[in-house]
């Protein structure tokens, strides 16, 4: 195999479009060129062609998940479905997602702890808080855990009498049936509600 031609992308300045025995093989930017000693007239074996785009996958993936974690936290179930959607193979979004971990820019019990806390501030029922955080792809036991440490049955109650005095003019039932509806627990929904009495 032969790199017969490299030229310039007209839409993005920024890449470049490969050539092998003359039919477009792959594209990457003027670093990749550098790093990896692209050049027109270069014979290559399959195995280095697989390197190549295997460098370039992982490094554009790396990228874009940067740019994504730059902007809010994701768990490594969402991160996978974006890879995924971006249309990054399996190999190179594992790779990333490895790499993101030993970094410490995806971690699962940070992004659990940091959610509890938040939608405890939102007034959040602790099984509402665990059917998203499950939605989210986070284990079960780490869920279980975070809400045992940070939102005990305790606090649900003071929750509870927060949204009551929230809602002071409702009747009662229908206060009932929307904490209930919320993901209260029905124990502590009476607690507050014979309190209130």
């Amino acid at each position: 195999m032969i790199i017969t031609n490299i030229e310039k992308q007209k839409k993005n300045k920024e890449k470049y479009n490969v050539y092998i025995d003359g039919e477009y093989a792959f594209s990457c930017s003027l670093e990749d060129l550098s790093y990896l000693g692209i050049e027109e007239g270069k014979e290559i074996s399959s195995k280095q062609y697989n390197y190549y785009v295997n460098y370039i996958s992982i490094r554009e993936a790396t990228n874009y998940t940067f740019n994504l974690l730059s902007r809010k936290m994701l768990t490594e179930k969402e991160l996978l479905i974006k890879l995924k959607q971006r249309g990054v193979s399996e190999e190179a979004a594992k790779n990333v997602l490895e790499k993101m971990k030993n970094y410490n820019y995806i971690n699962d019990k940070l992004y659990a702890k940091l959610f509890v806390e938040q939608k405890m501030t939102q007034l959040y029922s602790r099984q509402r808080i665990y059917y998203e955080l499950l939605k989210k792809g986070i284990d079960k036991e780490i869920i279980h855990e975070t809400i045992e440490n940070l939102y005990p049955e305790d606090k649900e109650v003071e929750i509870i009498k927060k949204l009551i005095d929230k809602k002071l003019n409702v009747l009662p039932q229908k206060l009932k049936k929307y904490l209930y509806n919320s993901g209260f627990q029905i124990e502590n929904i009476n607690t507050v509600l014979h309190a209130e009495d």
